[in-house]
């Protein structure tokens, strides 16, 4: 498959609805977290919203190219990236003007899934790189603070990476394909560290990555961009 086409299909995100609050947290502390949930419905919604559709329209097309042979792929990989590039386009647009009146919607302030749904509508507005590097700035230090999940904060950086043609850290980006299967990327910072670097921001193994990469896309052809 070729990476335009790839680029276009995305992992589905999991996270938890909410972060649970820490079990020493006093009620008051409970309270007013769920008070400022409140006061945020509205763009949690919106948010969740556009994310359903980004992985509705992704879904749908995976489906489908997951169950043709490589070279006849195309023939749905080229009218349907179109019309979810197009889609993608209006929910970054959204999401910049979300952003520039809100900030970045924090873990505290949202939910896990909130936060990561944010962040993986920015991964697809790869026609924006000042907005993808705009959001990776604003997100580097509220990984470390645990408001934006780490995992989120890797795969943002490694895409930027390959755009800049520099080794990806967490590996999540680029793979090989090997006698069909897909294998460990070559372009690589430091590889001996790889695993201890996805296991220290929350990533799975790369066994299981690639297991899963096998099973959700088929067979490869070509290098892949990964989710």
């Amino acid at each position: 498959m070729k990476r335009a086409g790839m680029a276009i299909l995305a992992i589905l995100w999991a996270a938890p609805c909410l972060a649970a609050p820490a079990p020493s947290d006093p009620p008051e502390a409970t309270v007013e977290r769920v008070r400022a949930i409140a006061a945020r419905a509205k763009l949690i919604e919106e948010i969740a919203g556009m994310a359903a559709v980004d992985q509705a329209m992704r879904t749908a097309m995976l489906e489908a190219t997951s169950k043709l042979p490589p070279d006849q792929r195309d023939t749905i990989l080229k009218p349907a990236g179109a019309l979810i590039v197009a889609q993608d386009r209006l929910h970054a647009e959204r999401l910049k003007a979300i952003i520039a009146a809100q900030g970045w919607p924090k873990i505290s302030e949202t939910s896990e899934r909130t936060s990561a749904a944010a962040v993986t509508l920015v991964n697809h507005a790869s026609f924006d790189l000042a907005f993808q590097r705009q959001v990776l700035a604003l997100i580097e230090p509220l990984a470390v603070q645990r408001e934006a999940r780490p995992e989120d904060y890797a795969r943002l950086y490694d895409r930027l990476a390959t755009v800049d043609k520099r080794p990806q850290r967490y590996g999540t980006q680029g793979t090989t394909c090997k006698d069909g299967k897909y294998a460990i990327p070559t372009d690589l910072e430091a590889p001996e560290g790889l695993e201890a670097r996805r296991a220290a921001v929350g990533l799975q193994p790369m066994a299981e990555y690639l297991a899963a990469l096998d099973k959700m896309y088929g067979t490869c052809a070509s290098p892949p961009v990964a989710p």
